[in-house]
């Protein structure tokens, strides 16, 4: 498909009918923010009109649909978790450019990072101004990436409402990014580094990438893997002020240095609640996420394109969900195809599940020998990615991209007492257990879990293509999904 930038990806999207245009003014306040929720899984939006920052239009929504996702990689949603692992084995090489579209405008003097770009403030509990679609960039120290030139992709947030010359950068245990810093840390080494604004959806996808996946080890290059999925290398640049590199065709790179020695506390200056315990802003979790401590980025310049677009996601979306999850998949794909590949069928993570914390395993047991598979299965998923917090296993005649019918099957196939298991101690808070739900029925009991198929009819038979259109349209998402697959 070769989107390699934000804008051919829009162009994408208005290609296929999926791109609404807002041009009535839009204030980053709570506006835009409750406008994109009101679209959350539809189509992609650009607003041009933005109160208070004329000469920005701002995106969001991009991955939205999982479909759109997959036509955008050339494949069907089905065929995602193949797609990725096609890409990690066969990396296309980035391209080092000297002329990047990317510093079309530079700021070094007089840096307001606030008052530069259109950050959103989403809710009436948020902190204040949270950039949210920033794509931190690294490059890995050889010792690290084995001898070879690789790159690290990775979303932060950042809060940009401490200081004019500064954000904070929070991170999760769960990043290659933090081995990186504590490498140059232990050397007394500066860590210099970019972070990138409105690049292609295959970037997107390698910076959220799970939670240590099997598939994306340390040292791999990101940057060669979205190659691959884009189709064309990735475009990369020096960057201006610090020895580091910016994605060329990004939308706006804020330069600068990460100070690991102190940690600030997000909610400083806030009298409002106890330390540690002010809302921050929606997270991918649904909860409206707290402050917490976090490093401090000094920004030493801002760059961005001529008639710049201002990425900004919602992390309590679906987009969100589709950036985690796509990485996840191919993962536990991977280990699932290892562990059974006679049996396993695919997997999918549901929007519910939020990118990284569920999956859903299809798969099709053929022999009283092979019963007993979906737990090799289980196993498999929790091995590939750490964070997955729970597994269902599903037999080959549910769906697995369909709430609905995953709902059922753990409604109506599941013996409490020999299905559910708990592994308990696996990490903290939310994370501090792990546990799973095998669906699938044992061979012995396969006649009574027939499942019903009816006879194709053509309705215009009995009713007007006006009448069919009005009656589906009053169906539920998932009856109508069921009623299609039971024809």
């Amino acid at each position: 498909m070769n989107l390699t930038d934000q804008r051919s990806a829009l162009d994408f999207c208005e290609r296929e009918g999926e791109l609404l245009t807002i041009d009535n003014e839009i204030d980053p306040i709570y506006e835009m923010a409750s406008v994109a929720k009101s679209f959350d899984g539809g189509p992609a939006l650009l607003f041009n009109n933005i109160k208070g920052y004329p000469n920005w239009r701002s995106v969001t929504n991009i991955l939205g649909r999982r479909e759109r996702v997959a036509k955008m990689f050339g494949t069907s949603p089905d065929a995602l978790p193949q797609r990725i692992l096609d890409a990690v084995n066969a990396p296309i090489g980035h391209e080092l450019i000297g002329d990047a579209p990317c510093q079309e405008n530079v700021i070094t003097d007089e840096i307001n990072v606030a008052e530069t770009l259109p950050v959103m403030k989403q809710t009436r509990l948020d902190i204040g101004p949270v950039i949210s679609g920033g794509i931190v960039m690294v490059q890995y120290p050889r010792e690290l990436a084995h001898g070879i030139d690789s790159f690290n992709l990775s979303f932060h947030r950042l809060y940009a409402g401490l200081g004019k010359e500064w954000t904070t950068l929070a991170t999760l245990y769960n990043r290659h990014f933090l081995e990186v810093l504590h490498h140059h840390k232990d050397r007394g080494q500066e860590f210099p580094l970019t972070i990138n604004l409105g690049t292609s959806p295959a970037l997107g996808v390698l910076a959220s990438g799970g939670a240590f996946p099997q598939i994306r080890a340390v040292g791999s290059d990101d940057l060669a893997i979205a190659g691959n999925l884009q189709e064309s290398p990735v475009r990369i640049c020096k960057a201006r002020t610090v020895d580091a590199y910016a994605i060329a065709d990004a939308e706006l790179v804020l330069e600068g240095t990460v100070s690991y020695e102190e940690k600030v506390r997000e909610d400083q200056g806030i009298e409002s609640g106890s330390p540690g315990k002010n809302y921050f802003f929606p997270e991918f979790l649904g909860y409206q996420g707290l402050a917490e401590r976090a490093f401090k980025f000094e920004v030493s310049a801002i760059t961005y394109r001529n008639q710049p677009q201002y990425y900004t996601p919602l992390a309590d979306s679906c987009e969100s969900s589709h950036l985690g999850s796509l990485i996840t998949m191919a993962s536990i794909y991977h280990a699932c195809k290892s562990a059974a590949p006679n049996v396993f069928i695919n997997c999918n993570i549901l929007d519910s599940m939020r990118g990284i914390l569920g999956v859903v395993i299809q798969c099709k047991v053929r022999h009283i020998l092979q019963q007993g598979t979906s737990q090799r299965l289980i196993s498999a998923a929790f091995g590939a990615v750490k964070d997955i917090k729970w597994v269902v296993v599903v037999d080959e005649d549910v769906d697995i991209f369909d709430p609905t019918d995953v709902l059922w099957a753990i409604t109506i196939r599941t013996r409490a007492e020999e299905d559910i298991n708990i592994i308990k101690g696996t990490g903290v808070g939310l994370f501090s257990s792990q546990w799973s739900v095998d669906t699938t029925v044992p061979m012995q009991d396969r006649y009574r879990a027939l499942r019903p198929n009816f006879e194709k009819i053509d309705l215009r038979q009995w009713l007007s293509a006006e009448d069919i259109l009005r009656g589906q349209a009053l169906m539920n998402e998932g009856a109508a999904s069921i009623s299609r697959r039971r024809m």
